[in-house]
């Protein structure tokens, strides 16, 4: 990734430090999306946790001793020893 400097009128400024404060994001994140766009590229990124839709999606049983969530390190070594 390349360090830039841009100027920009107060309006913009203020429009985009709005933006990624409700997005929780950067300035320079919401300027890199706004980039891409532009552009046409796309990239693969995550904004934030709610872009994570996977996480906390399961639900195990914590006694299991195979519940993955709850015992994962366990199951890794035992994997990692066969």
């Amino acid at each position: 990734m390349r360090r830039t400097q841009i100027q920009l009128d107060e309006t913009a400024y203020q429009f985009l430090k709005n933006k990624a404060y409700v997005e929780n994001r950067s300035v320079a994140s919401v300027i890199r999306d706004a980039v891409d766009e532009y552009i046409g590229t796309k990239r693969q990124s995550v904004k934030s946790l709610r872009d994570l839709k996977f996480v906390a999606s399961g639900r195990s049983d914590p006694t299991d001793p195979r519940s993955g969530s709850v015992h994962h390190d366990d199951i890794f070594v035992e994997a990692a020893l066969e």
